[in-house]
């Protein structure tokens, strides 16, 4: 298996590393669009989100500091969206 996965070039792991994040962060942004139009109080927690955020940030800099394009292009967007849920829980609370 390990093999196969090398058979693969550092742009295509790269390339396909933006794909799914982007779709990652495509949920992560319908969870934060839900959150905004949604009436009653927030059920999310301050501390998941704040949690994930942490999380995120790490692979960024983590994606940086070994140059993945696929890893800190797509944990940027996520760490940003994950301030914008914040933003929205903290607003409804």
């Amino acid at each position: 298996m390990a093999r196969g996965l090398q058979a693969m070039s550092d742009t295509a792991w790269d390339n396909l590393g933006v794909l799914i994040g982007c779709l990652a962060c495509a949920t992560i942004g319908h969870q934060v669009l839900y959150e905004w139009r949604a009436q009653a109080p927030s059920s999310v927690s301050i501390w998941f989100v704040g949690g994930f955020l942490v999380i995120y940030l790490f692979w960024f800099l983590y994606g940086v500091r070994f140059n993945r394009r696929g890893i800190w292009l797509p944990n940027a967007i996520a760490a940003i969206l994950q301030v914008l849920f914040a933003a929205v829980i903290l607003t409804k609370a």
